[in-house]
């Protein structure tokens, strides 16, 4: 009986994914017909859970010995952590560090029913251990175990977090890739119609608007080791802004005169995010009398004259790029 078991695990295993959600739904439908097979298996997860968080613990330990190691990049980082959650969840269907088998004992003593308990098929050794592990300090560690609906909400997490870094890499690689003024109004045109629309403005604005600030893509923000910020529209963090950000150098202008100066910017994971927070950062009340122009060089006016940017020649600045970069006018009659 129990061989059998374990091989049902076993196959198991071999078709789990740290990705699949649905791992959980297939317990409960499992436990309809067999409570011990269901059992084991959420012991499994527990245990995927608890290595998980262990890996995660040694490899913030070791990060001060990567800050200089060329390898060390984002993309690294990502793939590093889809590796750990795999790995966490393999280890734990493996039945080589114990764990899941612990967990399984002390559960099924306290949630099975007393036809389900009976321990005549398992040798006398087996017997034994279980009478070890059933002690205060075991008992505190169960009682500190996350609920099933935690362990559910903790994949759905990961998975999120895993698309998130996965977005955030794909755009990295297409700002990467920009090598002309052409390339630039290519990739943000779908995302500057969609904000335009909501705004209601000109597209081509915010194109100008983004070339001006990044200069065509070419000097994003960064932070310290290099990592994309994405932040298209050089928003500061002030006091109301709760998300990541990052300090750089940068030059404002008192009084027409230009100051160096170190400020700090906000930091998104992905171009869309900076176009929807472009929008709600405009949702301001001094905003008002821009977005209610009707044509662009209003709109850019209204934005200067409501201190979106110190720079006094700002305005004048974006209408050039309207005026002369000549692939904007081209892009609205694809």
């Amino acid at each position: 009986m129990i061989n059998s078991m374990q091989q049902d695990i076993s196959m198991l295993a071999t078709q789990q994914s740290y990705t699949d959600l649905a791992s959980l739904q297939k317990i409960t439908q499992t436990g309809k017909d067999d409570q011990d097979l269901a059992l084991r298996q959420v012991a499994e997860q527990f245990e995927s859970m608890f290595v998980q968080m262990m890996l995660k613990s040694m490899r913030s330990a070791n990060e001060v010995f990567g800050k200089d190691n060329p390898l060390n990049s984002f993309e690294m980082k990502h793939h590093q952590e889809m590796y750990d959650s795999q790995l966490s969840l393999s280890l734990s269907s493996s039945n080589k560090l114990g764990l899941a088998e612990a967990f399984y004992r002390q559960m099924k003593t306290n949630y099975l029913p007393p036809e389900a308990k009976s321990d005549k098929a398992m040798p006398e050794m087996v017997q034994r251990e279980n009478a070890v592990l059933d002690n205060a300090l075991f008992q505190s560690m169960v009682s500190k175990m996350p609920s099933l609906e935690e362990v559910s909400n903790s994949k759905k997490s990961t998975l999120s977090s895993s698309m998130s870094s996965d977005k955030m890499v794909r755009d990295d690689v297409a700002l990467k890739n920009i090598d002309s003024s052409e390339d630039f109004i290519n990739m943000l045109t779908p995302y500057a119609k969609k904000a335009a629309a909501a705004l209601g403005v000109d597209y081509q604005v915010l194109i100008a608007q983004s070339a001006l600030e990044t200069g065509w893509g070419k000097h994003i923000i960064k932070d310290g080791y290099g990592k994309q910020s994405f932040n298209l529209f050089n928003i500061k963090a002030d006091s109301r802004w709760e998300g990541k950000a990052v300090n750089v150098p940068t030059i404002e202008y008192v009084d027409g005169v230009a100051k160096k100066e170190v400020a700090s910017f906000r930091r998104y994971d992905s171009i869309s995010e900076s176009f929807n927070d472009y929008q709600n950062f405009l949702a301001q009340p001094r905003y008002e009398k821009a977005l209610s122009s009707t044509n662009a060089t209003d709109f850019i006016t209204g934005l200067q004259s409501a201190g979106y940017a110190t720079d006094p020649r700002y305005a004048d600045k974006i209408q050039r790029i309207i005026d002369t970069a000549i692939p904007i006018n081209k892009v609205e009659n694809q």
